[in-house]
């Protein structure tokens, strides 16, 4: 049975009547059907997210292709077909007269081939014009020749080879070619997205996974309120990555066990948003969407196979071996360091490695991202259901072993002009360190090694002012290396140091006190009492004192490291100069405001020179000069001064960062003073937000914020 070409030449072709007989060689008589398969869509469930995708495919379906290939590609289960399906059914609605549609599955060659023969016969060409070698050249001359509009659809051509025919897709010689037929649409759907597989006739429409917002209603729209609210859609959306297919199971999923009789709900069984997302973390098999996405992932990775990258499948376990999060690959994926951290890359060259990453993002795997925004680095991103079915291998020990050579080449996290690294770096650093920790099979240098890397991590996180973030991470670390090191031990020490300075941070003064007070005493036991790192210790525990308000005994403690460091490392040391700073603190609050002023200005020329203007150490010392002037009454040089580090740590630090939240402070209440009361509340009023949200309602900082905003409030303007 074949339909006549003759509702074509009347310009009313309606898409339901584009059924042929053919057969596809080889099928033993299967039937091949050109018709849209329009009975997939549920007009139950609308298609959230692609309004825009779907209004450029019906503008494409009106002025034609312009002689061109239009390639929909995307991740497996994006929802390419999908999209394309509701513009041929909204198009189909507009009623007849319409475009002739024709649908072919391109999944199999020989149903393509079989398809297109059909679409020959709708055209008028016969069995006996298609049997020669020269089929796709009377084809194309016949659909370049039609007067009548005309759309044909390729769903799945996975691989765009299948489309070469007698010739070369990419070169206009295969069984498509838009540029023979301009008055024609050719609309194809594809997971490759390389340009070179499509020639440079192709325009390409990329379909991403959907945003947090439509793919938590994909989720409710299947499952129902039932299932949780929006908020717990919306966290289970993100951790299926956004992917239509995979919302559809889950969403499904739940709808299926909600309308179970009670008797057959195990008490396992996931019933709403939040408990799937457990059971999907927890890694349970019951209706897991990565099943579906795993199959995507494998016939992607023969077809990497095919195309001469047998490692392609093995570097894809190293990605997901690190953190979700943007993976810096110019940082972690250098060649030589991939070769010596993963015995399978030893002969991987960087024009190969290069070319496999192009290869894995054009079939979706994965999102390169090679244009990133300004001080961003350039990173690929794993879905995170490929993710989940690529870490059937995971390999941290190699993940980690990239990463240190990674971090050998950093400055300290310390050093704001790195942080844009230290920012890609740091998820990897932790997530390593947790995967890594309860590991004894990989041997304690290893775990002692992912110990290090997420102290520096926690040193970033504690540098950028994410206090309790910090603490978090050294609490994690302190763990190993008590278990692994032993309480004396000097990484274990240092830990607790660094975890005592955090708490510092954070206002809780009392729990840092003790904490130095241990860490020193233990330094002495272990190292003497003029080991720089009893120095170090004594120098932070007088700082807790200080703020405590027990000036003399901080004085005293701050007197003797002072003395200690000129005579152990010189009076230009970083360490000394960081003691005489602190001993001008003191002084300064003990009321000797000439002298700290002498000091500060001696510092601040001293800094200004070996650090520059914009380091941090440079910016504490000129804030704390404007604090003395304050003090001394010259409010307008305090001012000046407090206007050009508030800017310069805006800037270096960020507006919100604790210490440009001080310097806000510490100018308001310049302000005030001289009168200026709009600007100082202005002033006040917004650091003390930025206060709230980044150090919490109860940190002491934040407490000081709000009782000066009070008092100017309640006192006269």
């Amino acid at each position: 049975m074949v339909a006549q070409y003759g509702g074509v030449a009347a310009g009313r072709l309606q898409v339901q009547q584009l059924v042929v007989g053919a057969h596809a060689p080889g099928r033993g008589g299967a039937p091949v059907t050109l018709a849209p398969p329009l009975g997939e869509r549920d007009p139950r469930f609308p298609l959230r997210g692609r309004t825009h995708l779907v209004e450029g495919l019906l503008e494409l379906c009106d002025g034609g292709g312009g002689g061109r290939l239009h390639v929909v590609h995307g991740l497996g289960g994006c929802g390419k077909t999908a999209a394309v399906l509701e513009a041929v059914h909204q198009l189909h609605q507009r009623g007849r007269g319409g475009p002739a549609v024709w649908w072919i599955d391109a999944r199999q060659g020989a149903v393509l081939e079989a398809g297109l023969r059909a679409v020959a016969r709708q055209v008028g060409l016969r069995a006996k014009d298609m049997r020669g070698e020269d089929a796709a050249d009377v084809l194309w001359d016949r659909l370049g020749g039609m007067p009548q509009a005309w759309i044909l659809i390729l769903d799945s051509v996975d691989d765009p080879c299948l489309l070469d025919g007698p010739g070369r897709l990419a070169s206009g010689t295969g069984w498509v070619r838009p540029l023979a037929a301009p008055g024609g649409l050719v609309l194809l759907t594809s997971r490759q997205g390389a340009r070179r597989s499509w020639g440079t006739g192709a325009v390409l429409h990329v379909v991403r996974p959907l945003g947090p917002a439509d793919a938590a209603q994909v989720l409710l729209d299947r499952a129902g309120e039932r299932a949780g609210p929006v908020s717990e859609a919306r966290a289970l959306a993100v951790r299926l990555g956004g992917l239509p297919l995979a919302l559809h199971m889950a969403g499904s999923y739940l709808a299926e066990v909600s309308g179970m009789p009670g008797a057959f709900v195990e008490a396992d069984t996931p019933l709403e948003f939040s408990t799937y997302r457990q059971a999907l973390d927890a890694g349970c098999g019951r209706a897991d969407p990565a099943q579906a996405v795993a199959g995507t992932w494998r016939l992607s990775l023969e077809l990497m196979q095919q195309r001469g990258f047998p490692l392609a499948g093995r570097l894809l376990e190293l990605l997901a071996s690190f953190a979700d999060a943007p993976i810096p690959h110019t940082l972690l994926l250098r060649p030589a360091a991939l070769t010596r951290a993963v015995a399978e890359f030893e002969r991987l060259d960087g024009t190969t490695l290069w070319r496999m990453l192009q290869e894995l993002a054009a079939l979706g795997l994965l999102e390169l991202v090679t244009s990133p925004p300004e001080d961003s680095l350039p990173v690929v991103r794993l879905h995170p259901l490929i993710r989940d079915a690529s870490r059937s291998g995971p390999q941290p020990g190699a993940a980690l072993a990239l990463l240190r050579q990674a971090l050998e080449q950093l400055a300290p996290p310390e050093e704001p002009t790195h942080w844009s690294t230290w920012r890609a770096l740091a998820p990897h650093a932790l997530d390593l360190a947790r995967q890594i920790a309860p590991a004894a099979q990989l041997g304690e240098d290893i775990r002692l090694a992912g110990a290090e890397a997420a102290e520096l991590a926690a040193r970033y996180l504690q540098a950028c002012g994410l206090f309790q973030q910090a603490r978090r991470e050294y609490e994690q670390v302190l763990a190993v290396r008590r278990r692994l090191l032993g309480a004396d031990h000097g990484e274990t020490l240092s830990t607790r140091h660094n975890l005592a300075g955090a708490l510092h941070d954070l206002g809780e003064l009392v729990q840092a006190r003790a904490e130095y007070e241990d860490v020193w005493a233990a330094w002495q036991r272990v190292e003497g009492a003029e080991h720089t790192h009893t120095l170090t210790a004594r120098h932070e525990l007088a700082r807790v004192l200080h703020d405590q308000g027990e000036l003399e005994q901080a004085r005293q403690h701050f007197s003797h490291v002072l003395s200690a460091r000129r005579r152990l490392q010189g009076d230009e040391h970083t360490h000394t100069l960081a003691a005489r700073h602190e001993l001008a603190r003191v002084l300064h609050h003990q009321g000797e405001l000439v002298q700290a002023q002498q000091e500060y200005l001696i510092l601040l020329a001293v800094r200004r020179q070996s650090l520059g203007d914009e380091h941090p150490r440079t910016l504490t010392a000129r804030h704390n000069l404007a604090c003395v002037l304050q003090d001394l009454g010259e409010l307008d040089s305090a001012q000046q001064e407090l206007r050009t580090t508030w800017d310069t740590r805006s800037r270096v630090l960020g507006p919100e960062h604790p210490r440009t939240l001080s310097t806000q402070y510490k100018l308001a209440c310049v302000l005030h003073g001289l009168g200026l009361a709009h600007q100082a509340h202005q002033l006040l009023g917004t650091a003390l937000e930025a206060s709230r949200r980044t150090v919490g309602e109860s940190h002491p900082h934040t407490l000081r914020l709000a009782t000066t905003l009070q008092a100017w409030s309640s006192g006269p303007s």
